[in-house]
């Protein structure tokens, strides 16, 4: 249910908040303890939930603990859909993602989302299991978001233009990540502003280099 405006209503808030204390938790708990010492027991417990409650948010374990790629590429494809509709989806690319970045740096506190990768990619490179299941993610990701840009080309997915769109955003975002300074001693917001101005920054370079661009 939506309230005024297209907030979501109370009921639909706490499903979310559940959800991101389960994400929370799983990071936790597999972090400190490891990832098959941790039961999904555990981490419904931790958040006041049955275990069965839990498969209501997530299918596995490895679900879970990979919850910010799912919370990250919803945002990102939900800001790819409000953006204007100019012709140039690379673009509207880069503006969907630094607005997802901007919009969690400017939370109050910040977003822990930043934090929540590092931890992730910390479990991912120490379990195998969730290693596997991240390739799958990964593979979907991309196609959620392939899929948005396909609806608003109004092209089929696999069109050789919404492939090279794909293609090269996939380029410059690997460019802006090597660019992007992850500070070890900056604050979540501040990183998170870091990355978006890398983004920024490398669409710019590209702008100036494709003729008419």
């Amino acid at each position: 249910m939506m309230c005024a405006k297209g907030q979501p209503g109370l009921r639909e808030r706490k499903k979310m908040q559940t959800r991101s204390a389960l994400i929370s938790a799983a990071l936790e708990l597999c972090d400190q303890q490891g990832f098959d010492a941790t039961t999904v027991e555990q981490i419904a417990d931790s958040v006041d939930i049955s275990p069965r409650t839990f498969n209501r948010y997530f299918a596995t374990k490895e679900d879970v603990v990979l919850g910010p790629i799912e919370e990250l590429v919803t945002a990102v494809v939900a800001a790819l859909d409000a953006q204007p509709k100019t012709g140039n989806e690379l673009d509207a690319l880069c503006a969907a993602h630094v607005q997802v970045f901007e919009e969690a740096a400017s939370q109050d506190p910040p977003s822990p989302l930043f934090e929540q990768f590092m931890v992730m990619n910390r479990i991912v490179a120490a379990s195998p299991a969730v290693r596997a299941r991240s390739v799958e993610m990964g593979e979907w990701k991309t196609q959620a978001i392939r899929s948005k840009v396909a609806q608003r080309m109004g092209l089929a997915d696999d069109d050789m233009r919404v492939r090279v769109v794909m293609s090269t955003y996939g380029a410059l975002m690997q460019l802006a990540m090597d660019q992007w300074d992850m500070s070890g001693d900056a604050d979540s917001g501040v990183v998170m502003l870091g990355c978006a101005k890398s983004i920024k920054a490398t669409y710019a370079t590209f702008r100036e280099m494709v003729p008419g661009g």
